[in-house]
């Protein structure tokens, strides 16, 4: 008797809000770009989690400054891996007082930042080559 193939099961996972903004450092390249800054962060932080997988080490969230302006903030809910959380949450908050996307904030954040400085990047030579 043949046994059926079982299908590959991935990882539990569980739902984070999120919210992520650009840095006070890149306004004025957002501004500037002549894309909608809101637009540019959406993309920066699709190509940020495409290939992303939650560490098990916590990392504090970054100091840098964040622009105030609220209406670039990219809010979404992003599926990560069920047990790296609850690893994160016993190390870090036992008291299950902090936001879950306070544990993986310091993870995520700066891979948007990067992708938002590239896509600024790319915008700002296809503009020198079209001049």
């Amino acid at each position: 008797m043949v046994s059926p193939i079982r299908p590959r099961r991935s990882p539990a996972t569980r739902k984070i809000d999120i919210r992520v903004n650009a840095l006070e450092r890149q306004e004025e390249a957002l501004i500037d770009c002549g894309v909608d800054p809101a637009h540019v962060i959406r993309a920066a932080l699709r190509r940020a989690v495409k290939n992303w997988e939650l560490g098990s080490e916590f990392v504090p969230p970054s100091e840098e400054q964040r622009t105030r302006i609220t209406e670039w903030r990219a809010r979404t809910s992003l599926a990560v891996d069920a047990s790296a959380v609850a690893t994160l949450q016993r190390a870090n908050d036992p008291l299950d007082v902090l936001s879950k996307w306070t544990l993986i904030r310091g993870q995520l954040e700066p891979r948007v930042w990067a992708e938002i400085d590239a896509i600024l990047d790319q915008i700002a030579k296809r503009a020198t080559y079209s001049a």
